[in-house]
């Protein structure tokens, strides 16, 4: 799944996240992958994220913020981690690669 969560509020959000675990529950080796960017939270002094794509991560967020009126732009780990714990998500790995987006790999 990519670039499609932020189009939701959390309600939504997370009741299409709950479909997906639903989905995967009970398979061996189930896992729900997501690719979204993931901006370091303000503590944050080392999460992995290339450092020269930040700025593109914050305008993602900012042009985000002005294109939606229904959804949601989910930009820190505490927040990614907020929904797919709602959703029934019982582990999260966050995977920085070397692009804008990071791989949030999460299992039922």
């Amino acid at each position: 799944m990519q670039l499609v969560l932020h189009d939701w509020n959390d309600e939504d959000c997370i009741r299409i996240l709950k479909n997906c675990r639903d989905a995967i529950a009970g398979r061996e080796n189930g896992k729900l992958i997501i690719a979204d960017a993931v901006v370091a939270d303000h503590g944050d002094k080392e999460d992995g994220n290339p450092k020269e794509l930040e700025h593109v991560r914050l305008m993602l967020d900012m042009v985000m913020m002005a294109h939606t009126t229904l959804g949601k732009e989910r930009s820190t780990l505490k927040e990614w981690r907020f929904i797919l714990d709602q959703a029934g998500f019982t582990r999260v790995v966050v995977t920085p690669i070397e692009t804008v987006l990071s791989v949030i790999q999460a299992f039922p």
